[in-house]
């Protein structure tokens, strides 16, 4: 049974991160990283079923993603919290003229090569507003990295993980100063997490 593949469906994907500790990792990152008030914006790519509303408060929330099963998901349990977009970023119409507070991007760039994550990159300091944040989250490979999470990660989903330094690389190429932390204990099993920050003038 290919893992990649069962995790497609929105049942199985929400069952498996309750399992691994999926929802903790969300939960830790929105408390930890995201200061939130229900007059701002926040834009989430890669938004899947949607299920980081369960941490964040009322705001203006958008939700993109390009799988349409997990789209559909997250319109009918969440659809009463925010907007939510089945579409690539290459096709992706958003509102003329809207900014954001934030746009996050949890478990993605490690899906893109690294001419995509660059467009990305770009893309979302766009429509980030004056000290906007974008902020990334993925797996990573480190020096010396615990034998459990280095085999998780090489059997990850994402064909494109890479080390702390090749992911401040391409976030570098858009913010002047790009913010970096590892975090290890998000989950309930061994896994590094490598989260970044960029922060528009």
């Amino acid at each position: 049974m290919d893992l990649r593949t069962v995790l497609k469906s929105p049942i199985v994907y929400t069952s498996y991160q309750k399992l691994v500790g999926g929802y903790r990792a969300r939960r830790k990152f929105v408390e930890d990283y995201l200061d939130l008030n229900p007059n701002q914006s926040l834009l989430d790519f890669g938004c899947g079923p949607g299920d980081i509303l369960e941490f964040l408060p009322e705001l203006d929330y958008t939700g993109v993603d390009i799988d349409p099963i997990y789209i559909e998901k997250a319109k009918a349990k969440y659809g009463h919290r925010g907007e939510f977009i089945c579409s690539k970023l290459k096709e992706l119409d958003l509102p003329s003229g809207k900014a954001y507070d934030y746009v996050i991007a949890t478990g993605v760039l490690h899906h893109m090569d690294d001419k995509e994550c660059l467009s990305f990159i770009k893309w979302a300091k766009s429509i980030l507003k004056p000290n906007g944040k974008l902020l990334t989250l993925d797996g990573c490979y480190i020096p010396n990295q615990n034998k459990i999470s280095k085999f998780l990660i090489d059997n990850d989903r994402g064909n494109f993980v890479r080390s702390v330094d090749e992911y401040t690389k391409l976030m570098s190429s858009q913010f002047d100063t790009v913010n970096r932390t590892i975090e290890e204990s998000y989950f309930h099993i061994p896994y590094t997490l490598l989260i970044m920050s960029g922060e528009t003038s």
